[in-house]
């Protein structure tokens, strides 16, 4: 350690290997740079996407069994065991119940197909609220008609219309039947082909329209603490609401929202596997820089090993010294390359300033979180892998004479 911390000081080196060493450096911040920055990335699409899809649904959707894959549920009765009782379980955050009715809005000569959502008293706005464009969220007071209207941004620009205008909902039905509506507020969320599709309603109206009960809805919406523990919970909900006949004796089903969006989630895995390669390449980088920043060191060296053989060291003791004052540069690299990260995700975070197309990424600028952990683990594995993959340069050393490096210039 003592002799690699000298070798590893300013005044150590030719003009030629110090050099090298910073090349070395700069290569090994550079790469670190790129992984801890592909890490916040994926994390930040990763999150961010997920938080949209469970914004507009949830993380686990409870329905009748009998309900086809299109928007014309088959009813279930809200008045169930678990409703809301199952908020007390370990893990489960919130229930609310829902309807969802195709229609069709209409606003002068402008005309939408969308999916009307019904929503209740207990519904969550947060996710919209926090989306909110214009106008705001309304809120639903039972037994209180309500003819608020939430439509997207995107809704609003086909169909010119701002909040506090009115537009007409037609319910293509026997016999059709027409709503007219408030428009409460405008929402954005990037993710158009959700943005294009949802508007947000009072759910006893839709009730009404469809000849329902009071006691009638499409489904439960189940949202839960931890999206990691997704399968587990979902597996619980499942305990409480799928296995069991209700009054009229239909079945329920449970799903979770990888289930009802797997094209979805399947790109997240596959944009994950790329970080994965970047990360073996950008590891690769690091350590072909600090292979040829420790060879020209060792051959600087040659004498002083020559004299180290002579007097008796042995070969690892020597390789040893090496691989220490190759993992002080490398040390030096990571740090720089921390900070560098640091400083990009942190500015992507505040100011976006990498821009995106939402209707191929689902969000309009580059998601960058930045997570403690990951700094940690990308720092410790670099510095264990490298650690070991310098071994082999090192190997050189074993290949010298002394007899003939002794007086090597």
């Amino acid at each position: 350690m003592f002799i690699a911390r000298r070798m590893a000081g300013k005044n150590s080196q030719n003009k030629v290997s110090s050099s090298i060493v910073k090349i070395a450096v700069v290569a090994v911040a550079l790469s670190v740079t790129v992984m801890l920055v592909s890490m916040a990335v994926i994390i930040g699409f990763r999150d961010e996407i997920m938080d949209k899809v469970v914004g507009f649904g949830s993380c686990v959707n409870i329905i009748n069994r009998e309900t086809g894959t299109n928007f014309e549920t088959l009813p279930i009765n809200s008045n169930q065991s678990f409703f809301p009782s199952i908020e007390k379980a370990d893990g489960i955050k919130h229930i609310q119940r829902y309807i969802v009715k195709p229609a069709i809005i209409k606003s002068g000569n402008e005309i939408l197909g969308v999916i009307i959502k019904g929503v209740s008293s207990e519904y969550d706005w947060t996710f919209f609220d926090k989306n909110m464009k214009f106008g705001k969220s309304f809120r639903i007071v039972d037994g209180v008609k309500n003819d608020s209207i939430l439509i997207s941004q995107k809704m609003a620009d086909l169909l010119k219309l701002n909040v506090g205008d009115k537009l007409v909902g037609y319910y293509i039905q026997d016999p059709p039947r027409m709503r007219k509506y408030t428009i409460s507020g405008i929402y954005e969320t990037g993710l158009e082909e959700y943005d294009k599709l949802f508007c947000f309603a009072d759910m006893s109206d839709i009730q009404k329209l469809n000849g329902w009960e009071k006691n009638e809805i499409s489904g439960f919406e189940v949202m839960i603490d931890d999206f990691s523990k997704l399968d587990y919970l979902t597996e619980i909900v499942k305990d409480s609401a799928a296995y069991k006949f209700s009054d009229d004796g239909s079945m329920m089903r449970v799903s979770n929202v990888k289930d009802n969006n797997r094209q979805l989630f399947d790109w997240i895995t596959l944009t994950e596997m790329n970080v994965w390669v970047i990360l073996g390449i950008m590891i690769f980088v690091a350590f072909v820089n600090m292979s040829t920043a420790m060879l020209i060191i060792i051959f600087e060296r040659a004498s002083m090993i020559g004299i180290m053989k002579a007097i008796g060291s042995r070969d690892w003791l020597i390789r040893k010294i090496f691989i220490i004052q190759s993992l002080y540069i490398t040390g030096k690299g990571i740090i720089i390359g921390n900070v560098i990260a640091f400083i990009i995700i942190l500015a992507e975070q505040y100011f976006k300033f990498i821009s995106l197309d939402a209707s191929s990424y689902y969000v309009d600028h580059v998601p960058a979180e930045f997570q403690l952990w990951y700094f940690i683990a990308i720092d410790i594995a670099t510095l264990l892998i490298m650690s070991v993959m310098l071994i082999i340069p090192s190997m050189a050393i074993s290949k010298m004479d002394p007899a003939k490096v002794v007086n090597f210039r």
